[in-house]
């Protein structure tokens, strides 16, 4: 069976399909102890749910599923869920050993394995995935900017609308008004935060779109000239 072409892997790759189910049964198993843990502890499920690390995680788990599934035939926009996931996961280990891990835990080796896995292993995979398969069509980088902001966006909204107006509950101390002395204070660290997810977006949607090559046998798309036509088309 061929696995490479001159655009890189493919998804029938033996490496990527090795690649990909690591990440869903780790995934699975660090889930599944979070799960018990959380019965155990007595925590609501609403709250571990509510995290954009589980969140973002769970999210994970179903595209790669669908990619070890159905490695071809997949809709037109799958790319670029693909490529808001590799985005999402990515900067979820990066907030994390920044802005909430302590040092011990982001450099050490002390760290369990639930977040381990979620925070370390599965984005580091990930981000290898993107790099080794390339899209199956080109990336819109100006369109994927805004699109794949949406959900933190949404996410950090509904976090305020949950914590001010329902049960109180914020998932994180950076988006707390009570960490930081009022709401107005949350400027800079949501600010830091929505920047890092415009920047770490904008580089996957353009190392996607820089790693697309036409898949052979097929035609490479006519470039657009015109009126409105852009590099990021």
């Amino acid at each position: 069976m061929m696995t490479t072409t001159s655009r890189g892997l493919t998804d029938r790759s033996t490496l990527v399909v090795a690649l990909r189910t690591t990440v869903l049964l780790a995934g699975i198993s660090a889930e599944v102890w979070n799960l018990v843990t959380v019965a155990g502890e007595g925590e609501r499920i609403s709250e571990h749910l509510g995290y954009f690390t589980v969140q973002s995680n769970l999210l994970v788990l179903a595209v790669v599923a669908w990619m070890l599934l159905r490695p071809e035939g997949r809709p037109r926009w799958f790319d670029a869920l693909r490529g808001a996931t590799t985005a999402y996961i990515v900067l979820t280990g990066l907030v994390w050993a920044v802005l909430l891990a302590s040092p011990e835990e982001a450099l050490g080796f002390t760290v369990e394995y639930p977040s381990f896995v979620q925070h370390r292993l599965i984005p580091v995979l990930m981000a290898l995935d993107w790099l080794l398969v390339p899209t199956q069509r080109p990336l819109r980088v100006g369109r994927c900017i805004p699109a794949w902001m949406a959900y933190p966006i949404a996410y950090l909204a509904l976090s305020w609308v949950r914590g001010g107006l329902l049960d109180g509950w914020i998932p994180y101390p950076f988006l707390d008004p009570a960490v930081h002395g009022g709401i107005g204070e949350l400027v800079v660290p949501t600010g830091q935060v929505l920047l890092a997810f415009v920047v770490g977006i904008a580089l996957v949607a353009i190392v996607g779109r820089a790693r697309w090559r036409p898949r052979e046998g097929l035609e490479r798309p006519v470039p657009r000239i015109g009126v409105g036509a852009s590099a990021s088309d």
